[in-house]
């Protein structure tokens, strides 16, 4: 393997200013090698398959990015050990624009009004170039299932736990009461 992890390139990189207006579309396909580096990244047994089409459109002189990121990991299962497969197929629609956000920049005391029901706020980036790798690499490692569990699996009673009505500080007081 000659990639490392975090030298991972997918080649992504779009100019923002040679974005046609009907859009860009960036079609996203891996190797074999890129797929097993991939899967340290995300640290799953194996990435069998990962692709990805985001189309750039200009937007207040920035983009947006839609499109859909999909792809199949093959994880342990938490319970049996065996491995599982997972399929996804996520959406993509994220905003880029140009400068910084303003909120990062506040100083101490200042006052920053946040919409919590608006969309959600736009990236911003520097320069002329937007590397897609990265969101759709977000999106994709987000998507994957942290405890996957084989169907029908289940721990042995004996293995469940501890029950927690046992482990209640008011189970000690329950031995105390007299009938």
């Amino acid at each position: 393997m000659t990639q490392r992890p975090d030298q991972f390139d997918l080649d992504a990189k779009i100019r923002v200013d040679k974005i046609p207006t009907a859009g860009r579309v960036t079609v996203i396909k891996t190797d074999a090698e890129q797929r097993e580096v991939l899967a340290e990244r995300l640290k799953v047994s194996e990435v069998t398959d990962f692709s990805a089409e985001v189309t750039a459109t200009r937007f207040r002189g920035g983009i947006q990015a839609k499109g859909n990121v999909s792809g199949t990991v093959i994880q342990p299962c938490v319970v049996t050990g065996d491995p599982i497969s997972q399929t996804i197929s996520e959406p993509i629609d994220r905003v880029f624009l140009p400068g910084h956000d303003a909120a990062s920049e506040a100083t101490a005391g200042a006052e920053i009004f946040v919409n919590l029901e608006d969309d959600d706020l736009p990236d911003y980036f520097e320069g002329d170039e937007i590397d897609l790798a990265d969101l759709v690499l977000e999106v994709f490692a987000l998507a994957i299932d942290l405890y996957p569990r084989k169907p029908g699996a289940a721990l042995a009673g004996e293995q469940a736990g501890d029950d927690p009505v046992e482990l209640s500080p008011f189970a000690a007081l329950k031995t105390l009461k007299k009938d």
